[in-house]
């Protein structure tokens, strides 16, 4: 019998207009730092009277931004932090939050030069993008400049103590955001089912998210609000499965390939799904049920529709880039790959997304 565990945050709450009860589910006398997407500040600062809100960190999440966020939440003596926004605002405020009541750095910590011990202060996520699943996972995705290096920083009381998942939030939201988010959402779903260490609950639940994702995500890039909403529940039950089963070699190769040629990691995930999908036919019967006959034409043709490009052509992947891709991608996402891909399959996936 398989031995399991599931880790979720504590407190778990969907559906439309809940932002406004956020208030209400924060721990009483709080000091709050509010981490927020651009287009969301004024309506957090109306909510929450006497937060601090954070400068806005850019996509991609830069080391540096989480640095600057840092020092301002210790200097604030904040006892709480919230995020409302992408995986980017997420992610930055989840590290934050967890580091605040601790000594050093957060490259120290990046670079696991020190430990996180457990946990830190109360943390609320808020989804305003549906994709990432950052509301649900106990890890932060940091990217640094100098080195070129993106990786996590992870530890289990890093889950959100709340993850408020308010689909009016992604009203709105630009169509080229809903498609890369929501291709992030798609892909994770699909690798969570296929993972090595999917389980008979985590497979159930990310089965039927990336059902739900394929069917509803060119109404959300047209900005159907029902769609809007099935997109933001599936991508939220997405983020609860691959929590707790990792990913696959899509993401284990997204991450360096998007550091080094600026690709958005939507964009990084969704072209090189197909690619990294062949190579994983053998273990991938399940895709006939997600996508029907013909899965990968499907994917491709729901690709096309959402405006999103087949290459990374446009964005100046060269041979140049495959070693550094190579020697990055053997990350905990790229052992749960159902097939074992050598350094030669990477190049060879690599050569067909050029």
């Amino acid at each position: 019998m398989q031995h399991y565990s599931i880790a979720v945050p504590r407190n778990i709450q969907f559906g439309e207009n809940l932002l406004q009860e956020l208030p209400l589910l924060l721990p009483p006398g709080c000091r709050v730092l509010a981490v927020c997407g651009s287009h969301c500040r004024r309506r957090v600062a109306d909510l929450l009277p006497g937060a601090v809100i954070a400068p806005p960190v850019r996509a991609e999440l830069p080391l540096e931004d989480v640095e600057n966020l840092l020092q301002l939440a210790r200097s604030e003596k904040i006892t709480a932090v919230i995020a409302v926004g992408g995986g980017s605002v997420m992610d930055a405020g989840k590290t934050v939050a967890a580091l605040i009541p601790l000594e050093g750095s957060v490259k120290e910590y990046f670079y696991g030069e020190r430990k996180i011990p457990g946990k830190g202060v109360f943390f609320a996520a808020c989804p305003t993008t549906s994709g990432t699943g950052a509301e649900m996972t106990s890890n932060a995705v940091i990217c640094d400049a100098a080195t070129g290096i993106k990786q996590s920083l992870r530890h289990p009381e890093m889950t959100a103590d709340l993850a408020l998942v308010d689909p009016v939030l992604t009203y709105g939201s630009p169509a080229d955001v809903t498609a890369s988010s929501g291709f992030d959402a798609l892909v994770q779903a699909v690798e969570a089912t296929l993972s090595r260490k999917a389980n008979t609950f985590t497979r159930s639940i990310s089965m039927i998210a990336a059902m739900q994702i394929f069917e509803h995500l060119a109404g959300a890039v047209e900005d159907d609000p029902q769609a809007r909403n099935a997109v933001a529940e599936g991508s939220m039950m997405t983020g609860i499965a691959f929590a707790q089963s990792g990913l696959g070699a899509v993401h284990g190769i997204a991450h360096p390939l998007g550091s080094i040629c600026r690709v958005p990691h939507g964009v990084a995930c969704a072209v090189l799904f197909p690619a990294v999908m062949r190579r994983n036919m053998p273990y991938a019967r399940i895709l006939n049920d997600i996508f029907g006959s013909d899965p990968l034409e499907k994917y491709q043709i729901l690709l096309r529709k959402c405006g999103l490009p087949g290459s990374f052509r446009d964005y100046g992947l060269k041979k140049d880039h495959y070693d550094f891709i190579i020697r990055n991608c053997r990350s905990g996402s790229m052992k749960c790959n159902p097939a074992d891909l050598s350094d030669s399959d990477v190049a060879a996936i690599l050569d067909e997304v050029c």
